[in-house]
């Protein structure tokens, strides 16, 4: 008997609840029990993955998939439709070559068996993926239109309220029967709104001073835990909803990679909805013109001691602010949150050279010193960050086990049309697909800190024949390898 593995996607979680992944298992058990010598095996399910914007190696029903070909659990790979393998021109027709030559039947509900025997085969196999990569672009050009058409007319389109308002039903039913949601103000953060705008206008707050303020007189964020921070000052100040425009296309997604828009490309409502109007445009549009003018353009500036000086009140970071030799460390805890007792700060040059001289004077008798006990300490570094990842590795494996989990629970959910059950599942799964993103994200940072460790010492061995003359006369990075493993 053939083993059979079924793969059933949605690009969006709104589909999860329209039956769509019922229907394809459906379609998929059926057309299992036709066949005498197959026999169902194994299903991997994948919700709310887009197949045009996320890659393959991203995909972790793709892996799971690999990885079982090449363990042997299953002869068969089945889809509702090819694409739900995936919609990219470049990377889907790879993916079912390479599942083909891992002599590995692949299979359609509704367009049969996929082959690759000669070049026609293989033209095929591009042209369905080349059509189906055409048909999302479609599909996005006309989501994006239909978005860019209701946010004119002043419509809200996204799924979460800003702050200082919160969504509730409206008279208008979309084209798919759902009641239309509408943003209405929240009173309690609304008064938030303008205490900001209050400060920043009228007492001439900066954002820093403002969060400051903000956590000093214990006025939380809807997230309970989250302290306010300028960034997060920054994006009201911003946004354009608070006098009364509804907008879109503040941050563009190509891909998995998001960037922001510029002002000019943001799409605004023709006109101000004067039921959700917090701050008078006047006032809005006043803020915004005193943050162009603070805004400074060009990359941001590395100096010697950027990221190597830490508070020794908070241990917090002390970074570089000013421009010109009227460049200051300053606490960061101290301008984002207020939480520290630091008060002063130290010119930046001159700071440098004091640490350069010390730097120098150690360095005349490095001839002397054995690199042994560095390595060693090195050494050290990394195996305490070998374990580390070895735990986060043992964390994702089950957060990943109890994804699949919770993946087919909801199917079951759906079946028996348990809206409690379903909204719990979710909302689980939600949760552990942000654990998982978090996991993973320090997984990548500590094994670049482990091949960052491993390239510093290579550098400061580099460095043994002339310790001063190279010290003078290196760059600013490969100076501030040698400051970061001296101090």
């Amino acid at each position: 008997m053939k083993r059979v593995g079924c793969l059933y996607r949605v690009s969006t979680y709104k589909q999860t609840y329209q039956n769509d992944i019922p229907v394809q298992r459906e379609a998929c058990l059926k057309f299992i029990n036709k066949k005498e010598d197959w026999k169902f095996e194994k299903e991997y399910i994948e919700l709310g993955v887009s197949g045009y914007k996320t890659n393959t190696d991203k995909r972790d029903a793709l892996q799971y998939i690999k990885q079982d070909v090449i363990d042997k659990k299953i002869d068969v790979f089945l889809v509702f439709m090819f694409d739900r393998i995936g919609r990219q021109e470049k990377e889907t027709p790879l993916v079912v070559k390479w599942l083909i030559e891992q002599v590995i039947e692949v299979w359609s509900v509704n367009e049969g068996q996929r082959t690759i025997k000669n070049r026609d085969d293989i033209l095929i196999n591009y042209i369905t993926y080349w059509q189906a990569e055409g048909e999302s672009i479609k599909t996005s050009l006309r989501s994006t239109e239909r978005r860019i058409q209701l946010t004119k007319e002043g419509v809200y389109m996204g799924y979460y309220p800003p702050y200082g308002y919160k969504l509730v039903d409206s008279d208008e039913i979309t084209k798919i029967g759902k009641i239309r949601k509408k943003l209405e103000i929240y009173p309690d953060e609304a008064k938030i709104i303008k205490k900001i705008f209050y400060l920043f206008l009228d007492k001439e707050y900066g954002t820093n001073k403002i969060a400051i303020f903000l956590n000093c007189n214990n006025i939380e964020r809807r997230k309970k835990g989250i302290k306010w921070n300028d960034q997060a000052i920054l994006e009201i100040i911003r946004n354009p909803i608070y006098k009364g425009y509804v907008s879109f296309m503040k941050r563009t997604r190509r891909k998995d990679i998001y960037s922001r828009n510029k002002r000019n490309k943001w799409i605004l409502a023709d006109k101000a909805n004067n039921d959700i109007i917090i701050i008078e445009e006047n006032d809005w549009d006043k803020a915004n013109s005193i943050l162009d003018a603070r805004s400074r353009n060009g990359k941001r500036v590395i100096r010697l001691l950027s990221g190597l000086t830490r508070c020794g009140y908070c241990n917090s970071h002390i970074t570089p602010k000013g421009k010109g030799k009227y460049v200051y460390m300053y606490c960061k805890e101290k301008q984002n949150t207020g939480y520290c007792e630091y008060t002063g700060n130290y010119r930046a040059d001159k700071l440098e050279n004091i640490v350069s001289d010390e730097i120098k004077k150690y360095l005349l008798t490095f001839k002397k010193v054995n690199l042994k006990q560095m390595i060693k300490n090195n050494n050290n570094k990394i195996n305490r960050r070998k374990e580390k990842l070895n735990q986060i590795n043992r964390e994702i494996i089950v957060s990943e086990n109890r994804l699949q989990e919770l993946k087919h629970n909801i199917i079951n959910a759906l079946m028996e049309n348990n809206e409690d059950k379903k909204i719990k599942i979710n909302q689980d799964i939600k949760c552990l697909v942000n654990k998982l993103k978090d996991l993973n994200n320090n997984k990548e940072i500590i094994t670049n800190e482990i091949l960052k460790f491993n390239e510093d010492i290579d550098k400061v061995k580099d460095f043994i024949p002339n310790w001063i003359n190279e010290f003078d006369e290196a760059t600013l990075e490969d100076r501030r390898i040698i400051v970061k493993k001296i101090i």
